[in-house]
């Protein structure tokens, strides 16, 4: 039972980073799709059927990890919770520059809410990945304990940040219409061999300082995410949906090295059987049927953007 709800929980945290890193990395590229009005309004629209239904991910993996583990809330809120704060924030901000920039017809107004989300996103991934870098370097328990790898946390927003440009290039290579699908194409192919490089750096400088989260299964994670993303370099003119697949690995790698580095203290941690009830009888109708829902607006609009393509933002 505390395998299962400590599986589920760092599935949900996947699946959200899978999913809502689409929208991240678009957002942050952004002034690179193309010139003109054309191209920033065919970028949002290209993850606008997907924005709301991503999010709902991370709102159901918060909720479930304060419910399953609320013994690590203090711990993991308290010990980051500058990080914590900035991400919230920024992922709000993010949001408003979705919904605000197509409000006014007016040029600035656009340009402007087009800055803030192109920033909003940038800082957000790397927010993420600073909090990442920030609970592995720390030895999980009820206080824990920070080690002295002060390097590792900006690493891993560096690894982060690029990994989610490589994922929403080749996002944008699967929905942008073929006259502007060269410079998200030519983004993947310039930034995907720094994110698998980044992933290499992280792994081998981590087992040189023998940072305590990289155990054998971190260790393959890792590796799993930079192969998987230098392969998609490779097949993303060809076959991009499968180049997305890859990606999307790489993406989750860090939801995957973080539950690794927590599970020893999850057992402790669970909430009572009854609550656990409680919530299971919950989730058993809520995750299949968000699930559902997702999967079926991911086959009917992942395709690339025509004249017919609703536009959502």
């Amino acid at each position: 039972m505390e395998f299962f709800w400590y599986g589920l929980l760092g599935a949900l945290f996947c699946v959200y980073l899978m999913l809502d890193g689409t929208a991240i990395g678009a957002g942050m590229l952004l002034p690179f799709g193309g010139p003109g009005e054309r191209a920033r309004r065919a970028t949002v629209t290209a993850f606008g059927p997907f924005f709301l239904g991503n999010e709902v991910w991370l709102v159901i993996t918060v909720a479930t990890f304060l419910a399953v583990l609320p013994r690590l809330e203090g711990p993991v809120f308290r010990g980051h919770y500058h990080l914590v704060a900035a991400v919230l924030v920024l992922w709000t901000v993010r949001d408003a520059a979705v919904w605000f920039r197509s409000r006014l017809e007016r040029p600035g107004w656009r340009r402007g809410w087009d800055r803030v989300l192109t920033g909003a996103s940038g800082a957000f991934a790397a927010a993420l990945g600073l909090l990442v870098g920030d609970m592995l370097s720390m030895t999980p328990g009820p206080e824990p304990v920070p080690t002295s790898f002060g390097w590792y946390s900006p690493l891993w927003a560096l690894t982060v940040t690029v990994v989610l440009l490589v994922h929403g290039a080749t996002f944008l290579v699967v929905r942008l219409p073929g006259d502007l699908v060269a410079g998200p194409l030519r983004m993947v192919r310039l930034l995907a061999p720094p994110a698998a490089a980044s992933y290499a750096v992280l792994l081998g400088a981590g087992l040189l300082a023998r940072v305590p989260s990289l155990g054998t299964p971190a260790v393959a994670a890792e590796a799993t995410a930079m192969v998987a993303v230098a392969l998609s370099a490779r097949i993303v003119a060809a076959r991009p949906r499968l180049a997305l697949a890859f990606t999307a690995l790489a993406a989750a790698a860090p939801a995957v090295v973080v539950c690794l580095h927590l599970a020893p203290v999850a057992g402790s941690s669970l909430a009572a059987g009854s609550a656990l009830d409680g919530l299971g009888g919950f989730l058993v109708v809520v995750i299949p049927l968000v699930l559902v829902v997702q999967v079926w607006i991911w086959r009917v609009f992942l395709r690339r953007i025509d004249s017919s393509t609703p536009v959502f933002f």
